[in-house]
């Protein structure tokens, strides 16, 4: 991929910005000792011309995101769904026709050998009872025949006053085992 001189300089900036200052170091004696900076600069200029890349993870993370479908919801209770092996969250929503309770559910991406998607998990458990805004990504199975929503990120919007624990909880798990 051909950079223009404005992608080039940004990626520049970006490195330079990301290996901070080259302070020096000196010996006991005084004597400069040389610094290892601008092999650091470029290992960090290629990290961002990689990111940038239209195949890197995450600018397919960031291409991904901005195709979600984005709403508010309450996280009612978090649990993981055993013959999926993803995370299982309740949402209480507003009510509607494909939820006239006003409770969903939504799944995470598979947790089993993720870290990532195991802290996000963990961080869902601690937003019990906040009100989020949701990033739910569309997928379609392997075949193609059936879409599924995949919980890919949610922002903190503020604990719900009179949140009871119980009721999410139950309401959860009353949608996990009608499937």
């Amino acid at each position: 991929m051909a950079l223009d001189a404005k992608e080039r300089n940004n990626i520049i900036l970006g490195a330079v910005n990301m290996t901070g200052p080259d302070t020096p170091v000196f010996d006991e004696d005084g004597n400069r000792i040389p610094s290892d900076w601008n092999s650091r600069l470029k290992l960090n200029a290629k990290k961002l011309t990689a990111m940038l890349s239209e195949t890197s993870d995450i600018s397919k993370t960031v291409d991904m995101l901005a195709e979600c479908k984005v709403f508010v919801g309450t996280i009612l209770y978090v649990t993981k769904e055993k013959s999926s092996k993803r995370g299982f969250v309740g949402l209480k929503t507003q009510e509607s026709k494909f939820s006239p309770d006003g409770v969903e559910t939504v799944r995470t991406e598979i947790t089993e050998g993720n870290p990532d998607v195991n802290e996000f998990c963990r961080n869902l458990r601690n937003l019990t009872g906040h009100r989020v805004l949701v990033y739910v990504f569309m997928d379609k199975s392997e075949d193609g025949t059936r879409k599924f929503r995949v919980l890919q990120h949610v922002e903190d919007l503020g604990a719900v006053d009179g949140f009871d624990p119980e009721e999410g909880k139950a309401l959860t798990l009353g949608k996990l085992t009608k499937r």
